[in-house]
């Protein structure tokens, strides 16, 4: 068992970190104003070789491990201070190019995937509805077949970035089929008749990209359209796995910036004549801190080396990994910014940015006691597990 980062993954790393670093003095701005120029943030990322990585390579992509995806997404999101700088990554790799590589005809993958792999079209997740969020078997919108083609109906909300994607692949109920057996998944293009976007809510962090929510009226999309239909629910679910590993790199990421900025700080800001880092309920924080981050990225790091050629990490470990992270980090930014002082929050540091950055992803690739629910369900497999509370 060797925990030492390969020659490849540490060049990776430093790539990841350079392209960070790059545009971190823009995230306060992006951040206060909620604009972020999203295509210049694509094109950033693509100039340093980090879109696609895990796509099989017969796709178009770097055919690399969710142990590199990891480290990529953990070095961007610590040194650039701000969520966005991932998404690039996370869009040409995450849930949208893996559900297309689940594709079940072939036409799908060869319509969809060289868009997405380089970065030229954006694929948004379109699952939660406005009765319906963590009980995606209950799901209203519908998926009827007409002919060669499938008429799409139904409301979604929550869908990040909604009105700067290409692509949405919207969950839905195939004929009126009851449970999880009737959820597929099908892509319905931008600028489809019938098919419209609203603004959503505005959310507390992870500002600059305008989140949405959908109105799917009677929308006609052909049969190739369909990444996978009913009876596939596990296989389906199995590509959030990666969402979750990337939650797993963002917790890390801005944790790890949480404490690199409070070490900092800490280091600089004196008291009673002398630094208060030189206190010992500081550098006690300081050290609960820094195990909590390492504990966490033990855990990522395991979850990703349980993906093998070609196929996502297993629900388990990436599941524990991501309940954890969540909350240590939202732990590790509050502690950060309580030891600014005053300071931490004011927006003249980046404290406070970081904390809710953070807090408002806590429930994003499931609220954790939908994760809990899964995860007992694995553990205790004879016992009755209720997913409803």
């Amino acid at each position: 068992m060797d925990f030492t980062l390969s020659p490849a993954q540490l060049e990776l790393q430093e790539r990841a970190r350079v392209a960070g670093e790059a545009i971190r003095h823009r995230a306060a701005r992006w951040d206060r104003e909620n604009h972020v120029p999203y295509q210049e943030v694509v094109d950033h990322v693509r100039n340093h070789d980090l879109l696609a990585l895990t796509v099989p390579v017969e796709y178009g992509g770097k055919g690399l491990s969710a142990l590199d995806y990891l480290v990529v997404v953990e070095a961007l999101f610590r040194s650039s201070q701000f969520w966005i700088v991932g998404e690039p990554v996370f869009a040409t790799a995450g849930p949208g190019p893996s559900m297309m590589l689940l594709a079940e005809n072939p036409a799908t993958r060869e319509k969809f995937l060289p868009g997405l792999v380089k970065g030229e079209q954006q694929c948004a997740i379109a699952l939660t509805e406005p009765g319906y969020g963590s009980d995606l078997t209950s799901l209203e919108t519908t998926a009827v077949k007409d002919g060669d083609s499938y008429i799409i109906s139904g409301d979604k909300n929550f869908v990040t970035g909604a009105q700067v994607n290409d692509l949405y692949a919207v969950f839905a109920r195939f004929d009126d089929i009851p449970g999880h057996r009737g959820i597929g998944a099908v892509v319905i293009e931008k600028g489809t008749e019938g098919f419209h976007i609203d603004d959503g809510p505005e959310f507390l962090g992870c500002r600059g990209v305008p989140h949405g929510d959908l109105r799917i009226e009677d929308v006609r999309v052909p049969a190739e359209n369909v990444i996978v239909g009913p009876g596939k629910f596990a296989k389906l679910m199995s590509a959030f796995n990666m969402e979750r590993l990337h939650n797993c790199g963002f917790n890390l990421g801005m944790a790890s910036a949480a404490y690199d900025e409070a070490q900092k700080y800490v280091s600089e800001r004196k008291a009673f004549g002398r630094p208060i880092a030189e206190f010992q309920s500081v550098y006690h924080t300081l050290v609960d801190m820094w195990t909590d981050i390492e504990a966490l990225r033990l855990m990522a790091q395991r979850a990703a080396c349980t993906a093998g050629d070609g196929s996502h990490p297993k629900v388990l470990e990436t599941t524990a990994a991501k309940l954890y992270g969540a909350r240590v980090a939202s732990g590790i930014t509050l502690k950060a910014l309580e030891l600014h002082g005053g300071y931490g929050a004011t927006t003249g540091y980046p404290i406070e940015r970081l904390h809710r950055d953070v807090v408002a992803t806590i429930v994003a690739g499931g609220s954790p006691p939908v994760l809990r629910n899964s995860i007992a369900a694995t553990l205790m497999p004879d016992t009755r597990i209720s997913q409803r509370g």
